[in-house]
């Protein structure tokens, strides 16, 4: 993978999670939204090259489930 095509994957990838975990982190979306939001991820990963998957998937679970707890935790719906 070209080296600026990956870094602004991560960048993208890195948002992306920043921003459903904010919205977490408030109560502000529910555990099912979290889900598929992060299905979504997970979907787009798969079409990506397997290297570059391969390198960011071990961070990638501990990641995820770090939002679904505060999704639990923190959804207002509740």
């Amino acid at each position: 993978m070209d080296e600026n095509l990956f870094s602004l994957s991560i960048a993208s990838l890195h948002a992306s999670l920043h921003s459903i975990r904010m919205l977490a982190n408030q109560g502000l979306v529910s555990p099912s939204d979290v889900d598929a939001s992060l299905d979504g991820i997970t979907e787009s990963l798969e079409k990506a090259s397997s290297d570059f998957v391969a390198l960011i998937q071990p961070s990638l679970d501990p990641i995820f489930a770090e939002i679904k707890q505060s999704a639990a935790r923190n959804w207002q719906g509740n």
